[in-house]
């Protein structure tokens, strides 16, 4: 068997942050969904997309 890993371990384990070649802060990533109206039913669905946010994409991405 493998060996369990401890509490200790996983609080000392470092995070893999990604920078922004731009601002370089770290980047989020987060599911941005909006809402899209289908003209031909006058229906709504949703989009939903996988986006990396940072400092300087944050008001460009949440604009709707």
């Amino acid at each position: 068997m493998a060996k369990q890993m401890t509490f200790e371990q996983k609080a000392k384990k470092e995070k893999k942050v990604a920078t922004c070649p731009v601002c370089h802060g770290p980047i989020q990533y987060v599911r941005l969904v909006k809402p899209v109206r289908n003209e031909a039913k006058g229906s709504w669905k949703f989009s939903d997309l996988n986006v990396g946010i940072c400092k300087c994409n944050q008001a460009e991405a949440y604009k709707v």
